[in-house]
């Protein structure tokens, strides 16, 4: 799979950090995806920066986990162990909970009407897996901001940068889309009518029903490289 950017803007000074980020859009929504060997001269083609520049992108990149250098094969999408899908299911369980918690005790109506509104669109995007993935990674956004808690939303922005590549192993599991999307609706009616502790819960639940359609086909796997 090719990647297809855009020139980025100046100043020089956040040229790195805008590859990085258009980069790091293409990771998370699988246009690159997990074992794929990034072409430095596609991506300084792609977005019209240096070769250095590029470099400098790829190694802030690999310092959140995105990717990794390899002897021989240059920079590649990062894979998932099981055991970092197992640990990333934990720690979301009980972050996503807490953030459905707060949702539901703080978001204003016009988040709640967003909440809903990106439901609408998941429920939308329920025949195509990366679609699907993508309008969930969308509707928690919504979800996180909120609950309105920098720190959380900071530490689930960087789990979030990985979690799209196990929650396409999660639906990839025949009925696994359907239910997750049940699941979600649950969740959002809480939310939307203020029932904290039945958020939390239901977020919870959520979570450990897609670990639970996951971390199998995973362990049969060995790692996830699509």
């Amino acid at each position: 799979m090719r990647f297809s950017g855009t020139a980025v803007a100046r100043p020089p000074a956040l040229i790195r950090d805008q590859v990085a980020a258009q980069i790091r859009e293409a990771i998370t929504d699988l246009r690159l995806m997990p074992g794929q060997v990034l072409i430095e001269r596609e991506l300084c083609e792609a977005t019209t920066a240096s070769r250095a520049t590029v470099r400098e992108a790829l190694r802030q990149l690999e310092s959140e986990g995105l990717v990794h250098s390899t002897n021989g094969r240059g920079t590649v999408v990062a894979t998932l162990s099981v055991e970092d899908a197992r640990q990333i299911y934990e720690v979301r369980s009980a972050l996503e909970g807490m953030a459905g918690r707060l949702f539901a005790i703080r978001a204003t109506e016009a988040e709640r009407r967003a909440l809903r509104a990106a439901l609408i669109r998941l429920e939308e995007s329920l025949e195509d897996n990366r679609q699907l993935a993508i309008a969930k990674t969308e509707l928690y956004k919504v979800l996180v901001s909120g609950a309105k808690n920098t720190e959380l939303e900071q530490i689930l922005d960087s789990i979030n940068r990985r979690v799209t590549l196990v929650r396409m192993v999660s639906l990839s599991k025949p009925g696994r889309p359907q239910e997750s999307l049940a699941e979600v609706q649950a969740i959002c009616e809480a939310a939307v009518s203020g029932d904290a502790t039945r958020t939390e819960e239901l977020c919870r639940q959520h979570v450990e029903h897609a670990a639970e359609a996951a971390l199998p086909r995973l362990e049969e796997a060995g790692s996830l490289e699509l």
